[in-house]
């Protein structure tokens, strides 16, 4: 692998120091997270930056970041320049919250302190699958979130959905459709771009209230206020009835069987007879390998599990939707631009 900054990691050795690298992977990811908290790439605005400098900026100790910079040093995100002097590399401006492409929100929920304590609970959700036929989760993440852990969501979502909205319209043709409603699509990033990238489509985000403002924002801000609403609500209860599309960007595997075809029968009667739905998630594949593509679909199916949700197969799939009165329709492999590979597909399924 080569660093963007061009520079080559060395490898590990041997097998033992390619695995201990593996179980001190918190270790990195934890200190990118402390990054994030303290904004310090954001203080790096100039090359060959003294730590000490660096320290006064972001409130923290000099010997004790010094330390942090030298971590990142080994890792492509930042350039050890000597005498203490580093300098942010193009890998290290993601951390910043005014890159284009930022993962700073990213960083903040993943790597956070509340998040790894989940993951820290994985053993517990393991033995407790044989006594009762599945993991339970540890806790709803989705449940009474305070604002501030709210916002840092949207923001990381907001990230995966950008990347993945031009994969999905790239890969599925939208211009079919006079009407669409993305059900749960958070601050409307997948939404607005769908809408921009469709001439004539109108679109419906239907999201929890306390999200509908921040809705509206990023749809007026892209351009499509005139071609979109915002409905506060619950997709537990009910979806907004008669449209063309109904999209679901990484919703379902957020829940196990039964919940997910509560969901799924809301939309199926709110559905027309030609109405699409279409589902946006990872499909399990059947056989993994050491792949981007399976790597990742890895991490996220254990990631579900503490969830209680899981990442499906396109035979699961078919059976979910089957459950709900719907026929699943096709499966269309995208791939982020982030990513590099098929890491998503468009699931379009019908009434049955």
């Amino acid at each position: 692998m080569t660093h963007t900054d061009g520079t080559t990691p060395e490898s590990p050795t041997t097998t033992a120091a390619a695995v201990f690298q593996m179980i001190t992977g918190h270790y990195l990811s934890t200190a990118i997270s402390t990054a994030a908290r303290i904004n310090l790439a954001d203080t790096m605005d100039a090359p060959a930056i003294s730590h000490h400098v660096l320290a006064e900026r972001t409130g923290t100790h000099p010997d004790s970041l010094i330390r942090l910079l030298q971590l990142f040093a080994t890792t492509g995100l930042v350039t050890d320049d000597g005498d203490g002097r580093f300098t942010l590399t193009p890998a290290g401006r993601l951390l910043r919250t005014d890159d284009e492409e930022s993962l700073h929100a990213v960083a903040l929920m993943h790597a956070s302190s509340g998040h790894m304590q989940r993951w820290f609970a994985l053993g517990d959700q393991l033995t407790e699958a044989p006594k009762t036929g599945r993991a339970e989760p540890s806790s709803n993440p989705f449940a009474q979130m305070p604002p501030h852990v709210a916002a840092v969501f949207n923001r990381a979502m907001s990230f995966f959905a950008r990347h993945t909205a031009g994969a999905v319209i790239e890969g599925y043709d939208f211009g079919r459709f006079r009407t669409v409603v993305d059900v749960g699509g958070g601050e409307g990033t997948l939404l607005a771009a769908v809408l921009k990238a469709t001439p004539g489509l109108h679109g419906t985000l239907l999201e929890l209230p306390s999200a509908v403002e921040a809705g509206r924002q990023a749809l007026a801000e892209a351009g499509v206020a005139d071609r979109s609403e915002v409905i506060g609500g619950d997709f537990f209860d009910s979806v907004p009835p008669g449209r063309d599309a109904y999209l679901l960007k990484n919703i379902v595997h957020d829940w196990d069987d039964e919940p997910s075809r509560t969901l799924l029968r809301n939309i199926r009667d709110a559905m027309k007879e030609d109405s699409r739905l279409l589902l946006v998630e990872t499909v399990r594949p059947d056989r993994f390998g050491p792949t981007v593509a399976d790597r990742l679909a890895a991490y996220s199916n254990l990631g579900m599990l503490l969830n209680g949700g899981s990442e499906r197969s396109e035979q699961e799939y078919a059976e979910l939707l089957a459950g709900a009165g719907l026929t699943l329709r096709a499966v269309v492999p995208v791939c982020p631009v982030w990513t590099g590979a098929p890491t998503g597909s468009v699931i379009e399924a019908v009434r049955s």
